[in-house]
């Protein structure tokens, strides 16, 4: 999509996933072709773009097949000023999508991957989560990615491979002066998805209202870092968010990337599921990322 960052693809490669591979993903068991993306005709995406406090959208619309392996997508792109319209040809083997004015542009088609997805399970930097779209709970993974200059985290349905959400920070150069700038992109709408993921199961967490309420007021930027950060500090004590092996929890430095604010106002809202919260801020721990004291 249009302002997808780099580091989405550095994620999605943190997946261990190459789109045009032969045996990258597990055999699918329905109608589509094993190995394929599961698209058809008539099939829609609908996602909520901010970039840096500015609103937009973006809307796929798989139309008539061009061929066996190929299919028109019509996306549009709708900000205050304008809307883009863009054919793309996108070829449902291969993962990769080119503009029908222009063939020389191939990019990978991010949005939906071949499906059901297959991942490392051995990699600690994805995390397999129940999450929630319109009210249908769905097995999902979540995908994080970190340097020294920017954080992210993408969630995929490994059933349909359908890219639900993702949230990034990074610092850039504008003007000679370091600017933090924060991307949200989240599945508004699709009738891709309309039931729960097959086997699902039920959260074992469970999360007191009042943490909910604090976290909602730390996202709004009524609260300060350390308070949300005692919340944590609570939920661990309690059992409920363990602390990864070897990480130390001494310091009282608060290090917490912008974006987290955006992903946890979504979970107090209950657009997220508690598994997914915790799981989140375990692996922000982890890294550093996230901080809390005794």
């Amino acid at each position: 999509m249009k302002f997808t960052p780099v580091f989405l693809i550095l994620a999605i490669s943190v997946l261990g996933i190459t789109i045009s591979t032969e045996q990258a993903f597990a055999q699918q068991d329905n109608a589509c072709k094993p190995h394929t993306i599961c698209a058809s005709p008539g099939d829609m995406l609908k996602y909520s773009i901010t970039l840096r406090n500015t609103n937009s959208s973006q809307t796929y619309i798989f139309g008539d097949m061009v061929n066996a392996s190929n299919i028109n997508v019509l996306q549009s792109q709708v900000d205050a000023n304008k809307v883009q319209n863009t054919t793309l040809i996108l070829n449902l083997e291969t993962g990769f999508a080119h503009s029908n004015q222009d063939t020389s542009k191939v990019r990978p088609f991010l949005e939906v991957l071949a499906s059901p997805v297959a991942y490392n399970k051995s990699d600690t930097a994805i995390t397999p989560i129940i999450t929630e779209f319109n009210g249908f709970k769905r097995t999902s993974i979540a995908a994080f990615y970190s340097s020294e200059n920017s954080t992210s985290k993408i969630v995929y349905d490994i059933q349909t491979g359908i890219l639900l959400e993702e949230h990034s920070s990074q610092i850039v150069t504008i003007g000679g002066n370091p600017v933090i700038v924060d991307f949200s992109d989240k599945l508004a709408s699709t009738n891709m998805i309309n039931s729960d993921s097959d086997g699902i199961k039920s959260s074992n967490v469970s999360i007191p209202k009042w943490i909910k309420t604090t976290a909602k007021s730390w996202s709004n930027g009524d609260l300060q870092d350390s308070e949300f950060t005692n919340a944590i500090q609570y939920l661990i004590s309690k059992g409920v968010m363990q602390i990864p092996h070897g990480v130390s929890v001494s310091s009282s430095t608060q290090k917490i990337p912008t974006w987290l604010k955006t992903s946890t106002g979504m979970w107090a809202d209950g657009q997220t599921t508690d598994d997914e919260f915790v799981q989140s801020i375990q692996w922000l721990i982890s890294k550093g990322i996230v901080q809390v004291g005794n």
